[in-house]
């Protein structure tokens, strides 16, 4: 296994875990709602939480640029929207590694 597809597997376990932190409470949210507005906040979890699977999928997927930025600003927006911390902040530690896979040395 090469360096690149050994950094793309991490970051995709990194943004396994990012995105079901994301999905799970957003789905645990769904489930207790009170109002419309709450369930559409977790909606918006839930789209964000797939959304981040995606990316890094992307990233494993050897489109690593791409997904590495979009892991990115995806954990950016999750951060602002307050949905997930750990989630979010892991969800940029997968996009980082996604881009420094997409700068290795080709062999």
């Amino acid at each position: 296994m090469t360096e690149k597809r050994l950094l793309a597997l991490v970051a995709f376990l990194i943004g396994l875990v990012a995105g079901l932190l994301i999905l799970v409470e957003a789905v645990n949210g769904i489930q207790q709602f009170s109002s419309l507005n709450s369930m559409l906040g977790q909606l918006v979890g839930v789209v964000l939480g797939v959304a981040i699977l995606f990316a890094s999928l992307l990233i494993y997927r050897s489109k690593y640029s791409s997904g590495g930025v979009l892991d990115i600003l995806l954990g950016v927006v999750a951060l602002v929207l307050h949905l997930n911390s750990t989630g979010g902040i892991l969800a940029i530690v997968a996009g980082v590694v996604g881009l420094i896979a997409s700068e290795g040395s080709p062999h």
